[in-house]
């Protein structure tokens, strides 16, 4: 009689969104997704190839898992580059978590910005600005949304003279030197009258 042994090889450590392979190599199991494809981490952990049945798995790390943005999840983030089309946010913050574990980089595409139609990305939102916005995928640079009412900039400042940006209904004003300025105003905005 002949036994058959499963082959596994381990190693690594992998973590969160980190490529293992294409699933004509290997059937994904636990601790791993599939797109396109392709296998993913889902998890910090050691990774498995198992040989006989051609799957691979991520074994779960006893230590915590790393605290980085996730689809669903509300950041908060300030606009550090805009083009016409294009704002890249660096994230400070997720909602609800401690520590981040690490730097993070976000996108907003003009077509992500409102509900309504926005030509150009300062139109809602500008160089410096603080916004919440939702993390729409999972992979660096994250893609983000402010189509909300609870999404959009959260803090703003004069771009005359520097100083912070009051709320005043849909309008954003400087009480230093009177100036008005038009954003995607989030409801959560954090001066207001």
């Amino acid at each position: 009689m002949t036994s058959i042994v499963n082959e596994y090889r381990s190693g690594r450590i992998v973590l969160p969104g980190e490529k293992l392979c294409i699933v004509e190599e290997f059937m994904p199991g636990s601790g791993v997704y599939e797109r396109n494809g392709t296998v993913y981490s889902r998890c910090v952990g050691r990774v498995l190839y198992d040989y006989c049945s051609r799957k691979v798995s991520v074994i779960p790390s006893p230590y915590k898992t790393p605290i980085i943005p996730k689809p669903g999840r509300i950041i908060w983030g300030q606009v550090y580059s805009v083009s016409d089309d294009i704002a890249v946010i660096r994230i400070f913050r997720i909602e609800g978590a401690k520590a981040l574990s690490g730097t993070f980089t976000g996108i907003i595409h003009v077509s992500q910005l409102s509900e309504n139609y926005v030509r150009v990305v300062e139109e809602a939102i500008k160089l410096g600005d603080y916004i919440r916005a939702k993390v729409l995928t999972s992979w660096s640079p994250y893609q983000l949304t402010t189509k909300n009412a609870t999404l959009g900039v959260i803090l703003a400042y004069c771009s005359k003279c520097g100083k912070p940006l009051w709320r005043r209904n849909t309008i954003l004003y400087c009480k230093a030197c009177g100036n008005t300025e038009k954003r995607k105003i989030s409801i959560k905005y954090m001066l207001s009258e």
